[in-house]
């Protein structure tokens, strides 16, 4: 023991310094890991963004329909927005409108309801579009019926997959590509 304890006394600091040594080179490899881990992240946000540029087409020239009575939340957007339920950035292909549990959901134009359930409607319009509504806790049409523009969908108030609660989701597709769109 008292070998083993002159050797410490005599290495002891050249095995502090190879430990702490190592320590550093293992943090800097973790910190590389982790930052080239962000920087993927980033690009990935970057390249989907850049996909959805390429192919979102210029906005549709026809003004619709108010949805609700309430506020643009969360406009459509190429560019990555924050969703903080989510706790992440991404592109945001809708609009969110506010809209309180049980307030009316409109048409934003006039339509046949090609599917509905589960909190949406989907519209087929006369003009080749389609129309998504997310976030309905009651839906008042079923599939195959005509709608006006301005008719009652359903009523607001189920939460929103992935977003949230307190808003709807209204997203736009033309060929099943996300267009950004505007309201009266």
């Amino acid at each position: 023991m008292k070998k083993l304890r002159r050797g410490f006394d005599a290495w002891g600091h050249y095995l502090l310094a190879l430990l702490c040594a190592g320590v550093i080179l293992l943090s800097a490899a973790w910190t590389r890991e982790q930052r080239s881990g962000e920087i993927a992240g980033h690009q990935a946000l970057s390249d989907q963004s850049q996909r959805l540029s390429q192919i979102t087409p210029p906005p549709i020239k026809e003004v619709y329909c108010r949805p609700t009575d309430g506020d643009v939340l969360r406009p459509f957007s190429k560019e990555p927005v924050c969703f903080p339920d989510l706790r992440l950035w991404s592109v945001h292909p809708a609009v969110d409108f506010s809209a309180n549990e049980g307030e009316k959901v409109y048409a934003i134009c006039a339509g046949t309801v090609i599917s509905c359930g589960n909190g949406c409607v989907r519209l087929r319009h006369e003009n080749g579009l389609e129309s998504l509504y997310r976030g309905l806790m009651k839906i008042n049409v079923s599939p195959g019926q005509a709608v006006k523009k301005g008719a009652v969908l359903g009523l607001a108030g189920l939460r929103v997959p992935y977003e949230g609660e307190g808003h709807i989701c209204i997203a736009l597709f033309e060929n099943g590509i996300p267009v950004p769109f505007e309201v009266e």
